[in-house]
């Protein structure tokens, strides 16, 4: 069934008042029809299976028929702080991170950023891809989209344990420290990653000053929009996540 988040506040008793983008989804986009159902979420954590009852033009209304807790939410919370991309290899890192599970993605602005003040309107359909990655993917939770920020000030509000990733680190490699405190047994995780130019020297080192552990994704250089897709996914299986 086609899944969308709605806010809460369209939520009444039983009945499911719905408007909007999901509402030119459901009848112009899908064609749905009343007695159709569909599953909405309230980031709740819930599913909620919905009958159609009726379709006009600003609005539908639709009956909860039954209710469970979503299955797409990983145990562990990992926060991205993505360093801030020419628009469509942000947006892809944004979408495919948010599909492998990542609970939160913080922006951010780093020396070799091309990009330094994305607009408004930019936050906005970063929010919609959000949106419609984490309803592709099943998820029950949308991630949270935090406003841009300094690397200085990811740096402090990051919570630990926190990992970066440099490829110029040659002593410690991803798996290895996924595998030794304090990351084995963590549960929320804070992952840097770069702009396309990379980390500069500076920057690890004041990385490394607020606690924050640097390793390197092998031997192959990845884009960075790629990065952060393989570090999610790493740290998800090796968290056995990705049974």
């Amino acid at each position: 069934m086609h899944r969308f988040f709605i806010p809460k506040e369209w939520f009444e008793n039983d009945k499911v008042k719905i408007t909007d983008d999901p509402l030119y989804q459901i009848g112009y986009v899908l064609r749905l029809k009343p007695t159709d159902r569909i599953i909405v979420l309230d980031n709740s954590g819930w599913e909620f299976e919905v009958e159609l009852e009726w379709l006009t033009k600003k609005e539908a209304q639709g009956k909860v028929i039954s209710k469970k807790p979503g299955k797409g939410e990983p145990v562990v919370k990992i926060t991205l702080y993505q360093a801030l991309l020419k628009s469509d290899r942000f947006e892809l890192a944004l979408q495919k991170c948010v599909e492998l599970g990542i609970t939160a993605i913080v922006p951010f602005i780093s020396e070799r950023c091309v990009i330094k003040n994305p607009s408004g309107s930019k936050m906005e359909r970063w929010q919609k891809i959000i949106r419609e990655a984490a309803e592709q993917s099943e998820r029950s939770i949308l991630p949270t989209l935090h406003s841009v920020v300094s690397f200085e000030e990811a740096c402090d509000t990051a919570n630990k344990p926190a990992l970066l990733l440099w490829e110029e680190e040659n002593s410690k490699g991803l798996k290895q420290i996924l595998q030794n405190p304090p990351l084995k047994t963590a549960k929320t995780i804070s992952l840097f990653i770069g702009p396309e130019g990379g980390f500069h020297e500076s920057e690890v080192k004041l990385a490394q000053k607020h606690g924050i552990a640097i390793a390197s994704l092998g031997h192959r250089i990845l884009r960075a929009e790629t990065a952060g897709l393989a570090a999610v996914s790493a740290i998800l299986y090796e968290k056995d996540e990705m049974e």
